[in-house]
């Protein structure tokens, strides 16, 4: 059961390694937040069996016919849930949750995965001008302004 007074965090990420590293960043911030998990990967259920984990409609560049559904369960999402606080580690829900909260007074931490090695990923690339903090995991990559580089997380 969440506790009262700590801020909501919705954690979004594809399956696979978006998932992975979306863990190693928010496992140990459990303490301080009420985490919820977002991904299209149902079988993630079960590795958090005391965090709440809400499945969602996987889209992608290739499956542009599923943006709307996703997009319709990711507003029902903040309506239910009311977060103060989104971060993703990509890549399509993410994005698509970064854009739809543009407007509203929910904070967002977009952390591109470490496989983008000489360039942003293309969803950060869409998100960037709509994040509150975009962190890379390249030094490289980082401007020092709005794309930040704090290390690698794996």
């Amino acid at each position: 059961m969440p506790e009262k007074n700590k801020q909501k965090v919705l954690a979004i990420a594809s399956p696979g390694g978006h998932w992975i590293q979306l863990n190693k960043i928010c496992n140990p911030l459990e303490t301080q937040f009420d985490i919820v998990y977002v991904t299209p990967g149902a079988q993630y259920s079960s590795t958090k069996s005391n965090q709440k984990v809400l499945n969602i409609t996987d889209a992608s560049a290739t499956s542009k016919h599923k943006l709307i559904p996703l997009a319709l369960q990711l507003l029902w999402i903040f309506i239910r849930e009311r977060p103060t606080a989104i971060i993703s580690t990509g890549a399509a829900p993410g994005a698509i949750a970064f854009l739809l909260v543009k407007f509203l007074p929910i904070k967002t931490i977009w952390v591109d995965s470490i496989a983008n090695v000489s360039i942003l990923s293309r969803s950060a690339r869409m998100v960037i001008k709509h994040a509150d903090l975009v962190i890379t995991q390249w030094q490289p990559l980082s401007d020092n302004k709005k794309i930040i580089y704090k290390g690698s997380i794996l």
